[in-house]
């Protein structure tokens, strides 16, 4: 039988471009003193070498080009990184027949370093999400940063939905991300993680 508490964790943070996973997961990392894996990191070594403005279009291949970068870095964390780190992830998965093989990916690296898993859903009125698009820091970070190009595709796309029973939805558009991560670090203890 599993160990029913674990020492690390492997946090994988869902939702639509400018839901504040990457913000609401760097705070959470900290509390954890975990590393955040936010999806700019992967996709980041790809995206600069078209200098991308976050608005223009970009090849739909270019997104082929960061599969290799997303396992590699897996790998990594699984082969080489200290077993006693804690991670968070973030990433948009959209509803098809490739989207649970990407949340397995993290899913099942997590069973395999012996950490408890969790997969958070971020929620958001639609307005204030969009509002959060064109910031100078997503720029920076080659992240989308077209506002109207992101409603029209949070109105018109499915995400995947993780497994109900591994999965908790937090609403990030009026709450705090400190305290949505203080509230995640609340749900972790009480599902077996130990934290000094």
């Amino acid at each position: 039988m599993d160990d029913p508490t674990h020492d690390t964790c492997v946090v994988f943070m869902l939702g639509y471009p400018g839901m504040g996973k990457r913000t609401v997961g760097r705070h959470l990392a900290e509390l954890l003193d975990g590393v955040l894996v936010d999806n700019a990191l992967v996709n980041r070594p790809v995206l600069e070498l078209f200098r991308w403005d976050g608005v223009f279009p970009l090849p739909p291949t270019v997104w082929d080009h960061v599969v290799p970068i997303r396992d590699a870095v897996l790998r990594a964390i699984e082969e080489v990184a200290p077993a006693s780190n804690s991670y968070v992830f973030t990433n948009v998965i959209e509803d098809g027949p490739d989207a649970l093989e990407q949340y397995d990916a993290v899913r099942s690296l997590a069973r395999r370093r012996g950490s408890l898993f969790l997969a958070v859903v971020l929620t958001c009125d639609l307005d204030e999400q969009v509002s959060r698009i064109d910031n100078p820091d997503r720029v920076a970070a080659r992240k989308g940063s077209d506002p109207e190009g992101y409603r029209g595709y949070t109105l018109t796309t499915r995400l995947f939905q993780p497994p109900a029973e591994e999965v908790v939805t937090i609403d990030t558009t009026t709450t705090p991300p400190g305290e949505n991560a203080q509230h995640l670090l609340g749900v972790l203890r009480e599902r077996g993680l130990r934290t000094p």
